[in-house]
């Protein structure tokens, strides 16, 4: 036997070995895969063994998800270092709350701000048990541990029993039920005679003289597909310029917006509180494009109030929403995509100067109850112009891009994601979701007997 072919041997042998004893660590392990970093060092990506293995694409799309995140969105202390950053020291006014994960339960800190409300809007008391549930869920997602103010909004005043109930149900947090304005027999006393028969016209009344217009009635408007009742009209009004100023909302600066009609899927691990007002945004919404807007008329107002006109609006791949002015000389398409209306956070603030009140005023100050001039191209276009106006930077901010998901569920969507979507019926939606979210069954079961 040669030396040469004993070396070889030899080193056949060893490599063997080494193989042998790799393959005993990783299934001594439990089965459990192991971490490691891959060609990344500078930028430290954890990437499990398995998940590399299995896709090897998916390195990539870690790269690129950790620097999107650490490039594109400021941290909820304000801070635009990487993700991975120091502990902060607990300061006093902050909140532990246990958020628990598929796999342990761990514990974020979030600090409660002052000047926030939860707001939400119904008709009348007959909705008391819809609200109820839309509260319970954002209780035990939320603000249990945080225990903001609630604001509920009616056109119709409630009963004492029902206040009571969602008072407690939403306790310990305050919960205030306001009257939105007049009752409807006194807000159509203050109309003009044209204005009255252009109403009555719109609500198929024009020749049913002994028939009164209610909160019930159906009207639609001139170039408009939208057939809703009266109380429709008036929330689309009342939302789009009527709320800012709003006795009720006076003491708050922030305003968390959730419809009544929304659930919510699970606990909040990220706040979108700190997330707004840390970066001193203008808004924060849920979802976009969420339909669009051309009106000749709002595009003459605007020039008016602002004497400049947003053209249209896009949202740029941070998931920061900007406004294209039109400029004279240029073919720039005239078409303002809006954002949802379901759920937002908008600084009040911002929403009540001067400028953008006298813009809201002629925006929905052709006629009474317009659905035409809702709130969601309301808020769109004064966030937009706000940004405009102050010129510091991106103001307005999709949720889910900069890492906040909520699964707030409207429309059959989670977060206003189409390809996520949400149980429809209220029972299967609880069952579904109370599987995997401990305690929701003892704080909210009671509403789903």
């Amino acid at each position: 036997m040669s030396e040469g072919f004993r070396i070889r041997t030899a080193i056949i042998v060893a490599l063997c070995g080494l193989v042998s004893y790799s393959i005993f660590f990783i299934f001594s392990s439990g089965g459990h895969s192991f971490s490691t970093n891959i060609g990344l060092l500078s930028d430290n990506v954890n990437l499990s063994s398995e998940e590399f293995l299995l896709d090897p694409s998916s390195l990539k799309k870690k790269e690129t998800d950790y620097k999107q995140t650490n490039v594109h969105s400021k941290s909820l202390v304000n801070d635009t270092a990487a993700v991975y950053q120091e502990e902060k020291p607990v300061v006093e006014n902050e909140i532990h709350t246990p958020v628990t994960s598929s796999t342990n339960q761990t514990f974020t800190k979030f600090k409660r701000y002052d000047g926030v409300v939860i707001v939400t809007k119904v008709l009348w008391d007959k909705d008391v048990k819809t609200v109820c549930e839309m509260l319970c869920y954002i209780s035990h997602a939320y603000n249990d541990e945080m225990k903001y103010d609630i604001v509920v909004f009616t056109t119709i005043p409630w009963s004492e029993e029902s206040i009571a109930k969602v008072q407690k149900l939403a306790a310990p947090a305050k919960v205030t039920v306001a009257v939105e304005g007049p009752p409807l027999e006194e807000q159509l006393a203050a109309l003009s005679k044209k204005e009255l028969a252009m109403l009555r016209n719109r609500c198929f009344m024009k020749d049913k003289p002994n028939e009164t217009l209610t909160w019930q009635s159906y009207c639609i408007e001139e170039d408009s597909r939208h057939m809703v009742n009266l109380g429709y009209c008036w929330q689309a009004e009342f939302r789009a310029y009527h709320i800012w100023t709003h006795e009720a909302l006076k003491p708050y600066k922030y305003m968390m917006w959730v419809d009544s009609d929304c659930r919510i899927g699970k606990k909040w691990d990220q706040d979108p509180m700190a997330v707004m007002i840390e970066n001193n945004l203008t808004l924060l919404y849920s979802g976009w494009p969420y339909g669009k807007f051309k009106d000749p008329k709002t595009r003459n107002k605007m020039k008016e109030i602002y004497n400049k006109t947003l053209c249209y609006s896009k949202q740029n791949e941070n998931g920061e929403l900007y406004g294209r002015m039109c400029e004279s000389g240029q073919i720039i398409p005239y078409l303002i995509r809006q954002v949802a209306g379901s759920h937002h956070i908008t600084n009040l603030d911002h929403y009540r100067k001067d400028i953008h009140q006298r813009f809201l005023k002629s925006f929905v100050g052709d006629y009474r109850f317009s659905r035409k001039y809702d709130d969601q191209i309301a808020v769109t276009i004064v966030a937009l112009m706000e940004q405009e106006l102050r010129q510091e930077g991106p103001t307005v901010w999709h949720e889910r891009s900069k890492n906040l998901t909520l699964k707030i569920a409207h429309h059959r969507m989670f977060d206003v994601q189409g390809s996520e979507r949400s149980p429809a019926h209220r029972e299967v939606f609880f069952e579904k979701v109370k599987s995997e979210w401990p305690g929701l069954e003892e704080r909210c079961g009671a509403l789903f007997p």
